[in-house]
């Protein structure tokens, strides 16, 4: 099974030109988390991986978060499944090499796990009040859903007024989205199929997501 490190996967995409002068415009990548993996790293000269499980799975007792090393998944879990082509079968595709994903994505967790993770964010326990503003201070992304990124966090509004915070999250056989108010609502959505998701896929993880997440505005 292929190993990619983050130094082979950051010189893939260094070999593509930048799509616009930095602050001109905004574009999502995996780029940036790679870096920042990185950069965890070179300054504290323990893995990305050390770290979130110190910083943040330890003190928030998240027993179902880990940064895998390997492809096994222990304990019972959903299988994840791919589909190459509209007529094509589904792909068992569970147990690729997480090293793909890197500091951008290559961990694993659970629904209630998300939901703690979201609720201690905004609470502010994991970060200073000013970094926490920081994260939150967002820019405008075009989607016609209003939907604003920050740093790590994006912003999207309810269907009866306010805002969640979250993030969605796709990996080669699973898709996932997360949000949770200030107020302390939390709600995550998981799915088993991807890519080859259809578009009414995602708009129900959306939906269920919304509905999680109710407004408290009437």
């Amino acid at each position: 099974m292929a190993h990619r490190d983050a130094r082979d996967l950051l010189d893939m995409a260094l070999e593509h030109p930048p799509t616009f002068e930095p602050g001109t415009d905004w574009e999502y990548t995996n780029t940036g988390y790679l870096l920042a993996g990185m950069i965890i790293e070179k300054v504290t000269g323990h893995t990305y991986g050390d770290e979130i499980r110190e910083r943040i799975i330890e003190p928030l007792h998240l027993r179902e978060t880990y940064v895998p090393r390997t492809s096994t998944i222990p304990g019972p879990h959903p299988h994840g499944y791919a589909q190459p082509g509209e007529e094509a079968p589904l792909l068992d595709i569970t147990k690729i090499g997480p090293s793909v994903g890197g500091a951008a994505g290559g961990m694993i967790s659970s629904g209630t796990d998300v939901n703690r993770f979201l609720g201690a964010l905004l609470r502010g326990d994991l970060l200073r009040p000013a970094e926490l503003r920081e994260m939150m201070r967002t820019r405008p992304t075009g989607n016609t859903d209003g939907r604003a990124y920050g740093l790590g966090l994006e912003s999207r509004p309810l269907p009866g007024g306010g805002l969640y915070w979250g993030h969605t999250g796709d990996f080669l056989g699973y898709e996932t989205m997360a949000g949770a108010t200030v107020d302390g609502r939390q709600a995550t959505v998981m799915v088993n199929l991807g890519p080859g998701s259809s578009d009414a896929q995602s708009d129900d993880i959306k939906t269920a997501l919304a509905e999680g997440c109710p407004s408290t505005r009437r």
